[in-house]
């Protein structure tokens, strides 16, 4: 299980809320950015140099703007983000983008470099509806708003599959092979550490969960699948805030311990 650092900045990107998008009449014009502010898009199409470009399969990119202006994507690997200047049209970063470092298969990294190149290039961006556009003289990428291409899915009746483990400023990938869910119904959760099955009880409120008589089987597992049972079970105690969006759920503790997950397909 690979850990990196992740700056401040980059811990609320990571965390970032899904906030109803600002009325883009009563920001100011079109293209000075308000009208992005609190809204995730989805990368629908990719060209370089003026043809179809494939992303690496089953990916796509991620783009996320807060109501203070920060900037965070993915692309399939890490994430990365920065402060970004919208006016006029054309999106400007301040400085350069935080990115995490975990350990990715090298496609996947390439890729991550490529649309990192691309949102520091300063590109031009355009909304038409729920679709936006991001170009430079090499690259165009045209995204899709989250709540439209992809909706939110259910807490309940979904099952959520571990991916990476938060803890303050430190990020860590799920140790290859090992495999954790948390699934909720009927004010309980259910699901596997990587290492033991657990359930316990889940009362869900609005932006919490409070957590109770978490037990486990006792199992014993190698030393980085132990360290991942560790981290499970460390988010899932008392009241933990969690947040959906589309296919992610973040779930955070208010020690810092925290889970992000992805609904496993069906």
């Amino acid at each position: 299980m690979k850990t990196v650092r992740v700056s401040p900045l980059l811990t609320v990107l990571l965390l970032a809320a899904c906030a109803q998008p600002l009325d883009a009449g009563a920001d100011g014009p079109p293209d000075d950015g308000a009208v992005l502010a609190g809204r995730t898009f989805l990368s629908t199409a990719v060209a370089r140099d003026g043809k179809p470009y494939d992303l690496v399969k089953g990916t796509r990119i991620r783009l996320a703007l807060d109501q203070n202006g920060h900037l965070g994507a993915t692309a399939g690997c890490n994430s990365m983000g920065g402060e970004a200047d919208l006016s006029g049209g054309q999106l400007r970063l301040s400085g350069d983008m935080s990115m995490t470092d975990m350990g990715c298969d090298p496609k996947l990294h390439e890729q991550d470099q490529l649309v990192s190149g691309f949102l520091q290039a300063g590109p031009r961006w355009e909304l038409a509806g729920d679709v936006l556009t991001l170009r430079t003289d090499t690259m165009e990428v045209t995204l899709q708003d989250q709540e439209s291409a992809d909706p939110d899915r259910p807490l309940t009746a979904t099952r959520w599959q571990v991916d990476t483990v938060l803890d303050g400023q430190s990020a860590s990938s799920v140790p290859t092979g090992a495999t954790a869910f948390l699934e909720f119904a009927d004010g309980k959760v259910q699901g596997h550490t990587g290492c033991n099955n657990l359930g316990g009880t889940a009362v869900l409120a609005e932006k919490t969960i409070a957590f109770a008589e978490i037990s486990t089987t006792r199992m014993a597992c190698a030393d980085d699948v132990n360290r991942l049972e560790r981290a499970v079970l460390a988010t899932l105690k008392g009241d933990v805030t969690w947040q959906v969006t589309a296919d992610r759920l973040t779930l955070t503790g208010p020690d810092g311990h925290g889970l992000q997950l992805r609904a496993a397909q069906k």
